[in-house]
C-alpha cells in the first residue's frame, strides 16, 4: 500500500507542472452548480464563512469539489497534494478533507481521481429523479418468498417468522432474574423524562441536515421488522407521575400514573433464571414489505383485488379505511400518523404502477404472476432505499459492512436491544407539526400539530399525499438526542390532569419491562469497552450532571437514555453503541435473508433497482416534482459578498455569475441577517476580510430574505428544494 501511495504521489507531482495554467484559468471561471449527488457526510459548522477557514474542511454538497468551483477536475486533486506539501500555507478556500476522515492525505486525492475515472458513468448511473429508464421491470425471480417468512432459511425454516422470540445480545436483567421489571432502584421514568427530555422552547435541528424522511422512513421500516404487542389481560406496569407534575398532576394529588401494560412473553419462557422471560416478534423480521403486504396469508389476501395483480386502492388513490377510520394495510399501525400513512399509500401506488406495467408487457400473465412480480420489485426497492439511502444518512457511508452474500448461519431475528431501545431513536427526531408544501417548496394550507395527526388518516382525503411527501423532503428533522417535542412527551387526553401519555417515559419503562440490561452491560455485550464515567458518554457537562443526579452510578443507566445521551460518531447522527446495535441488526437482517435483492437480481436488473431512489418512487406516483435526489437530506446554502460602492446610497445587487463582479473591494465585519417569511431573524453572521458571507441555517424550504443590518437593504430568495445552492447574493454599500 505504501508503495502504491508513493507512486501515486509522484504522479501528482508530475501533474503539478501540467495543471498550473489550467488552475489559474479555472479560478477565474467558476460556475454555478444546480442539482448534485448528495452524500451522508458532516456539514461544516453553520457560521461566518471566515470562521470555516481552519483547514481540513469537507464539502458536504460535493466532496470531491475541493475548490468549490462547481466542477470536479484534476485541479482539485492538485490542490489536495499542494496543501499536503505546504502545511504552513492556509487553505482557507479549499475543502481538503475529501473523505471526511478528519485528515487530509493522498487518499483524498485518490478519491478525486476515482471520481474522474468514472467520468460520465456516474451521471448515467445516477440521473435526476424522474429521468430513470424504467421501461424494463426486472423479471419474476425463480422462487418467491413466502408471506410469513417460512422457508427463507432452508436449514432453519422458522428463522424470521412471526411468533419468534426476540433475540438478546446482552443477558436479561430482570429484577428477580426471571421476569420482574428491571430498574426498581432507579427513578420514575416520568421523572427522568422531565429532567432530560423537555425540549423547552429551543428545538435543535439535525446538525447533519437530515430531513423529516429520517423518521418517516425509520417508522415505515420499523413496522416492517418488528411488533411486540401486549394484551389487556397482561400485568399492569404503570408509570408513577411525580406529584405536582404540571402536565399530568397539576393539582398535586400524588397518585397519578401513566398506564402501561407489560408485553406478552413467549410460551415456556420466564420459568427460571436459566430461562428468563422473552418477548415475541409478531411479524416477519425480514425487510420484506410486510407493512405493505402483511405477515400472514389472510392479511395479504384481504389487501388484494385479485385482478391484474393489483392491491386495493380508492378512486382517489388512497388506501381504503375500515369502519373505525383506520387504513387497511399490511401493518396494524399504518394509521399512527398521516406522514406514515402517506408513505404506506405511496408504496401501494408503486405496486399498482408496476403491476399495470407488467400486465401491459405480458398480456398472458396471470393475476398471481403479476402480483408476485410487482411485490418482489417493491420489496427490492424498499431494501435498496434502506441500505443505499436511509442507513448511510443515519450511520454514515461506512456504517455497515459491505454485503458479502447470503449466509444461512445468520439468524435475522430482531434483537430486543434494537427494537426496544436503539431503533426508538426516531422519537427524538420528530417535529412538532406536519406541514403541506407545493412544488415550489412553499407552505400551502394550515399546518397540523403532530398530536392532531395521530390516527387521523381521513385527513388525507382533504390533503392527499403529495404535499406531505414534499414537506418531508423539505424540512429538517430534530437532532437525535434526549430532547423530544411536547406532542410526544406530554400527549394529553384533555386539559392538564385529565390523563395522557409520555412516549419518552414509556420507552424507558418498556425497556425495564423487557428486562433490558443497563447501558454499560450492553456495551460489553456488543464488544465495546465499558464507560468509566458520565463524561465518557457525553461531553455535555450539564447532561453529565443530570445523569449523575438521576442514576448515581454509571453502571445503572437505562439503555435508551444512555443511547440517546451518547456523543455522535464522526460522520453519523448517533453514538457508538447506538450505531453498533443498528448496524448489527441490519447486517443480520440482510445477510440472513436468502431473498435479499442483491442475492436475487444481477446485471442490468440489479442496476435498475440500485438506481431507484425514494425521490424516484415519489415522483413516479404523485404530481410532486423537483425533489432533491437524496430526500433524506435537506441542505440549502445562500452566499454572497458585500462590496464597497461608489454611489451615494446603498444598492443591493444579485448577480448570476462571478464575471459580473465589480473590482470593488469586499467590506469586512458587516452584519448580514437571514429572515424567514414572517420577517423574523433566524440567523446572522458578519462578512469576512473579503466581504463574503454564507448561510446554511435553513430549517425548511420556502421564502427568505437576506438583509444587511447596517443599511436595511434586503434581497429575497426562494429555497425550493433540499439541494438548493444560491450564490452571488451580493450587496454594494457605502463605507
Amino acid at each position: 500500500m505504501r508503495r502504491f501511495l508513493k507512486s501515486t504521489r509522484q504522479s501528482f507531482v508530475h501533474l503539478q507542472r501540467q495543471l498550473r495554467q489550467r488552475y489559474s484559468r479555472t479560478q477565474r471561471s467558476r460556475t454555478i452548480v444546480g442539482r448534485r449527488r448528495l452524500f451522508g457526510e458532516t456539514l461544516e459548522t453553520r457560521r461566518l464563512l471566515a470562521a470555516d477557514f481552519e483547514g481540513f474542511r469537507h464539502n458536504a454538497f460535493d466532496a470531491e469539489d475541493v475548490n468549490d468551483d462547481g466542477q470536479v477536475s484534476l485541479v482539485d486533486a492538485l490542490l489536495v497534494i499542494n496543501s499536503m506539501e505546504h502545511q504552513d500555507r492556509g487553505d482557507s478556500e479549499m475543502f481538503t478533507d475529501v473523505n471526511n476522515d478528519g485528515k487530509r492525505s493522498v487518499l483524498d486525492a485518490l478519491r478525486i481521481i476515482n471520481r474522474l475515472n468514472r467520468g460520465r458513468e456516474t451521471d448515467d448511473r445516477n440521473p435526476p429523479p424522474g429521468d430513470r429508464d424504467v421501461s424494463d421491470v426486472p423479471s419474476l425471480p425463480d422462487e418467491i418468498r413466502s408471506i410469513d417468512g417460512t422457508g427463507n432459511n432452508l436449514e432453519n425454516p422458522s428463522f424470521g417468522t412471526p411468533g419468534e422470540a426476540l433475540l438478546r445480545i446482552a443477558d436479561a436483567d430482570y429484577g428477580d432474574g426471571v421476569s420482574t421489571p428491571a430498574g426498581a432502584d432507579r427513578p420514575s421514568t416520568r421523572e427522568i423524562s422531565n429532567e432530560l427530555a423537555d425540549v423547552g422552547i429551543d428545538e435543535l435541528k439535525n446538525d447533519r441536515d437530515l430531513s423529516a424522511f429520517l423518521y418517516v422512513w425509520g417508522q415505515f421500516i420499523d413496522h416492517d421488522l418488528g411488533l411486540s404487542e401486549s394484551s389487556a389481560e397482561n400485568e399492569a406496569f404503570d408509570i408513577a407521575v411525580p406529584s405536582g407534575d404540571p402536565w399530568f398532576d397539576p393539582f398535586a394529588r400524588g397518585d397519578v400514573v401513566i398506564p402501561l401494560t407489560r408485553s406478552s412473553v413467549a410460551d415456556g419462557t420466564g420459568t427460571s433464571v436459566d430461562n428468563p422471560a422473552q418477548q415475541i416478534n409478531e411479524i416477519t423480521s425480514y425487510i420484506d414489505g410486510s407493512q405493505v403486504y402483511g405477515s400472514d396469508q389472510a392479511t395479504a389476501d384481504s389487501l388484494r383485488t385479485f385482478e391484474g395483480g393489483r392491491l386495493a386502492i380508492t378512486d382517489e388513490g388512497l388506501i381504503p379505511m375500515d369502519e373505525h377510520g383506520m387504513v387497511i394495510a399490511g401493518d396494524v399501525r399504518a394509521s399512527e400518523n398521516v406522514a406514515l400513512t402517506a408513505i404506506q399509500t405511496l408504496f401501494v401506488r408503486e405496486h399498482n404502477r408496476l403491476a399495470d406495467q407488467i400486465a401491459a408487457a405480458d398480456p398472458d400473465a396471470s393475476d398471481e404472476q403479476i402480483y408476485q412480480q410487482a411485490r418482489a420489485m417493491v420489496i427490492a426497492e424498499i431494501q435498496s432505499i434502506t441500505y443505499n439511502e436511509f442507513l448511510p444518512a443515519l450511520l454514515g457511508k461506512r456504517g455497515l459492512q459491505a454485503y458479502d452474500g447470503y449466509d444461512p448461519t445468520v439468524n435475522p431475528g430482531i434483537a430486543n436491544e434494537f427494537s426496544t431501545a436503539a431503533f426508538r431513536f426516531g422519537h427524538s427526531t420528530l417535529n412538532d407539526d406536519i406541514e403541506f408544501f407545493d412544488n415550489d417548496g412553499r407552505a400551502i394550507g394550515d399546518e397540523v400539530e403532530l398530536k392532531d395527526a395521530f390516527f387521523n388518516a381521513s385527513l388525507l382525503e382533504e390533503t392527499g399525499i403529495d404535499s406531505i411527501l414534499k414537506y418531508d423532503a423539505s424540512s429538517q428533522s430534530q437532532e437525535i438526542d434526549l430532547a423530544v417535542v411536547d406532542s410526544l412527551r406530554n400527549f394529553l387526553f384533555g386539559p392538564p390532569g385529565a390523563g395522557g401519555l409520555d412516549l419518552v417515559a414509556m420507552n424507558i419503562q418498556r425497556g425495564r419491562d423487557h428486562g433490558l440490561a443497563d447501558y454499560n452491560s450492553t456495551r460489553a455485550a456488543y464488544g465495546l469497552d465499558p464507560v468509566e464515567s458520565f463524561s465518557d458518554i457525553t461531553s455535555d457537562i450539564d447532561l453529565q450532571g443530570k445523569l449523575a443526579s438521576l442514576y448515581g452510578d454509571v453502571d445503572n443507566i437505562d439503555l435508551w437514555v444512555g443511547l440517546m445521551a451518547e456523543d455522535h460518531l464522526r460522520d453519523a447522527s448517533v453514538g457508538e453503541l447506538t450505531a453498533t446495535i443498528i448496524a448489527d441488526q441490519f447486517q443480520r437482517t440482510r445477510d440472513g435473508d436468502r431473498f435479499y435483492y442483491e442475492n436475487v437480481y444481477s446485471g442490468s436488473e440489479l442496476r435498475s433497482i440500485n438506481q431507484t431512489t425514494l425521490a424516484d418512487v415519489i415522483e413516479r406516483n404523485t404530481d410532486v416534482e423537483g425533489l432533491q435526489e437524496n430526500v433524506f437530506f435537506m441542505r440549502a446554502e445562500v452566499r454572497g459578498q458585500v462590496t464597497a460602492g461608489t454611489t451615494l446610497a446603498a444598492v443591493s445587487l444579485s448577480r448570476q455569475g462571478k464575471n459580473d463582479r465589480p473590482d470593488s473591494p469586499g467590506v469586512a465585519d458587516v452584519t448580514v441577517e437571514l429572515l424567514n417569511d414572517e420577517g423574523e431573524v433566524i440567523d446572522s453572521t458578519v462578512t469576512d476580510s473579503r466581504g463574503n458571507y454564507r448561510f446554511r441555517s435553513f430549517p425548511e424550504t420556502g421564502d427568505y430574505q437576506i438583509r444587511v443590518a447596517q443599511t436595511g437593504e434586503t434581497l429575497s430568495v426562494l429555497i425550493s428544494d433540499g439541494d438548493t445552492r444560491i450564490r452571488e447574493m451580493d450587496f454594494e454599500m457605502i463605507v
